[in-house]
């Protein structure tokens, strides 16, 4: 019979691929977010079975995302690693991530990429421009979504 914890671990597995991470990426998420303590890099490589220079790849790219955090001990050389616990924190977080470094710089830009095409002359510029001007309408609306989505959790104390 399975333990419950791997059972935890492996439904946070699922749900990880499906937000579009990779298997490693995935176990590393379940692990980290059952443990209630940090766990060190070499500790997350025998957990996964995977090498350490692929387990090190791998949390670049979650940390990169904001789901784990890097620490380092005092008189110690190891790394660890730690996840928030807190699933509407963790989401909150990466909300405004999204709308600072992605929906932000987009809207700053986009205005100046319309612009070009209503100069461009060639062949499917037309369609072109259509596409990117729908583009535009998409992130202006879902900046209202998201700024609203933010806004909820803090209102509620969720930070």
């Amino acid at each position: 019979m399975q333990s419950p914890k791997n059972a935890f671990i492996e439904l946070i597995v699922e749900n990880s691929k499906v937000n579009g991470f990779d298997e490693l990426s995935s176990k590393i998420i379940g692990i980290l977010f059952i443990e209630p303590e940090e766990i060190a890099l070499d500790e997350l490589a025998r957990r996964t079975g995977y090498s350490l220079s692929a387990v090190s790849t791998a949390l670049k790219f979650i940390e990169r995302a904001g789901i784990v955090k890097r620490s380092t001990k005092p008189k110690s050389r190891k790394v660890y690693f730690y996840m928030e616990k807190d699933m509407l924190a963790m989401s909150l977080q990466i909300a405004r991530r999204k709308y600072e470094k992605i929906l932000l710089p987009s809207k700053q830009k986009l205005p100046n990429i319309i612009e070009l095409y209503k100069q461009d002359s060639s062949k499917n510029s037309g369609a072109e421009l259509m596409i990117v001007e729908d583009y535009y309408k998409s992130l202006i609306f879902f900046e209202q979504i998201l700024k609203e989505f933010i806004e909820k959790f803090e209102r509620y104390g969720m930070r």
